[in-house]
């Protein structure tokens, strides 16, 4: 009798989830583009602990890295996203831009590393301690011209949006 009663809660349970998740999708994928995209990163921020989350799935990690690369580049530009804890997502930026249709941007970024020699899967040089540490990485490369040009290229929100939308069974499972 327990058994029955504790698998007619779980099934109840499991319904109410299913259920609030498909109401929140669909209430998501009616908002305009710019609600989506906060409401996307702020689920996003919370439910992925960094690229390495074995919980999330990969159409999840691939939206970390995006929102990542969008906030510190909008933020402070590339140096510091290779500079903050961003920097775990260096590696797979290309990869994510790739998939989400990003092919000017994912350009820009590749011709970026790889004209400075970076290595994305070592950016231990990048760590710094200060200020005086922080505007010496600032210094060199030349982060400006990247900076200025990730946003000229194309609109990266647009397609953080695009995949998002395409992808938000994934991203909320």
């Amino acid at each position: 009798m327990i058994a029955v009663v504790s698998l007619c809660l779980f099934l109840l349970l499991a319904a109410c989830g299913f259920k609030k998740m498909s109401v929140r999708k669909e209430k998501l994928l009616q908002m305009s583009d710019d609600e989506f995209y906060e409401k996307m990163y702020f689920y996003c921020i919370d439910t992925v602990s960094g690229v390495n989350d074995a919980a999330a799935s990969d159409e999840k990690k691939t939206l970390y890295v995006l929102y990542m690369l969008d906030m510190e580049v909008g933020n402070g530009g590339l140096c510091q996203f290779f500079v903050n804890s961003s920097s775990e997502c260096a590696p797979y930026v290309s990869e994510a831009l790739e998939k989400a249709g990003a092919l000017k941007i994912k350009k820009l970024y590749d011709d970026f590393i790889a004209a400075n020699n970076i290595d994305v899967n070592d950016l231990s040089s990048f760590k710094v301690t200060d200020d005086a540490s922080y505007l010496a990485q600032t210094q060199r490369y030349d982060f400006d011209s990247f900076d200025d040009a990730f946003y000229q290229v194309e609109n990266i929100r647009d397609y953080i949006v695009t995949y998002a939308r395409a992808h938000i069974d994934r991203i909320l499972a």
